[in-house]
């Protein structure tokens, strides 16, 4: 389940998709700033909603398991790219990717937001408690059909390929949160729950034919089909969501810190994860006094028992294989090429390779090139975790 962050806190006020103002008296989450403020989706609308645009029927929402939408920062980029995937290009499968608390689903709820006319029909699912894909097909089919008395498929071959029929007659957008909790633990990133194998399936249907539809995962790893899958001349895509840059000073100015040349020394430290840049706003506020110099000048990467436990979950998904390797990479305290590491620890190549290509899907390992050389480090969060909570 995807960590809550603090802008999803308040409860906005239903109001038509089409007005980008909240109404008088509404909450915001970052006043002063309109361009920041969150759109407002209403959870439900039938086909009989009264809408402005006569052309076309109103598109049928049922956002019903979508949490509050929050202001989103400075992710103008992403949102583009997702909507020329989506729209112009005829994207039929997508991954939005990243670690907790990064703007995963707040990203997507803005894309619908954005993007929602362009579809019959849109449906939020969240598969937090695991569902089998039985359940979730009979789940979407339910609303897709609109039929009580139809009797819906028991098993998932028959249920998908209802599903397929419907998306290749009809334009659906289908999203999927904590797509996480159908993959496994223990194993390299994008593994499935022995239980949960036949999501594979379904996603690679989905991938693979033909049909007039899109089906947007949000996960901290890509599920495995997606690797093979996606291309720049795929109908699959892979967004891998980064930090949100200097427009996390929001988040400073709202937490009403000071001293603002030293921000972006903050921002940089704590890779612009808004969840993460959050909390260390809130220890500053309430220690210092909102002084971020004085922090800094205990020149640490502090963490701190909330901030730990965020990435407690995702640290412990880790295969044996990737534990020692990111033990390795937390000793290092610089870059580190690939015959670096092979020197320093017991790795084959074919096992370095496979653990480096799972943390890097994981968001952990970064990445850089310096003079035709590719090197790797841990995000330093990550590594201050590591080296505060060894792993092996």
């Amino acid at each position: 389940m995807a960590i809550p962050m603090d802008f999803n806190s308040r409860r906005l006020k239903s109001q038509p998709l089409s007005s980008p103002c909240l109404k008088p008296g509404a909450s915001r989450s970052f006043s002063g700033d309109n361009s920041l403020q969150a759109p407002e989706i209403p959870k439900t609308r039938s086909p009989s909603t009264p809408t402005s645009d006569t052309s076309q029927p109103p598109t049928r929402l049922d956002l019903a398991d979508a949490p509050h939408i929050s202001s989103l920062s400075d992710r103008t980029s992403e949102l583009a790219t997702l909507e020329k995937w989506i729209v112009q290009e005829k994207c039929t499968l997508a991954t939005i990717s990243g670690l907790s608390g990064i703007g995963k689903t707040a990203l997507s709820l803005h894309l619908i937001q954005k993007i929602q006319h362009n579809f019959q029909y849109v449906i939020w699912r969240s598969l937090r408690h695991s569902p089998p894909l039985e359940t979730t097909l009979k789940n979407l089919l339910k609303f897709l059909l609109n039929q009580p008395e139809i009797e819906l498929p028991t098993n998932f071959p028959d249920g998908l390929s209802l599903l397929m029929e419907y998306l290749r007659k009809n334009r659906c957008l289908i999203i999927l949160d904590d797509v996480q909790t159908i993959l496994s633990s223990g194993q390299l990133a994008g593994n499935y729950r022995p239980e949960c194998e036949s999501y594979s399936i379904f996603f690679r249907q989905i991938g693979e034919t033909t049909h007039n539809s899109c089906l947007i995962l949000n996960s901290w790893e890509p599920p495995r089909e997606i690797t093979a899958l996606k291309g720049e001349n795929s109908p699959v895509r892979s967004l891998q969501l980064k930090g949100i840059g200097a427009a996390a000073a929001e988040i400073f100015r709202q937490k009403s810190l000071l001293n603002p040349e030293t921000w972006e020394n903050l921002i940089n430290t704590y890779r612009g994860n808004p969840l993460w840049l959050k909390i260390v706003a809130t220890t500053i506020q309430e220690i210092f006094r909102g002084r971020v110099a004085d922090f800094l000048k205990y020149d640490m990467l502090f963490l701190g028992e909330e901030l730990a436990a965020t990435l407690h979950p995702q640290i412990n998904r880790l295969s044996e294989l990737e534990k020692k390797l990111i033990s390795q990479l937390s000793r290092e305290a610089n870059l580190v090429s690939i015959e670096q590491l092979l020197q320093d620890a017991d790795f084959s190549p074919s096992d370095l390779f496979d653990g480096l290509q799972s943390l890097g899907r994981r968001s952990f390992v970064e990445i850089e090139e310096q003079e035709n050389e590719t090197l790797f480090n841990l995000c330093p969060v990550v590594r201050q975790y590591v080296i505060s909570n060894p792993v092996c």
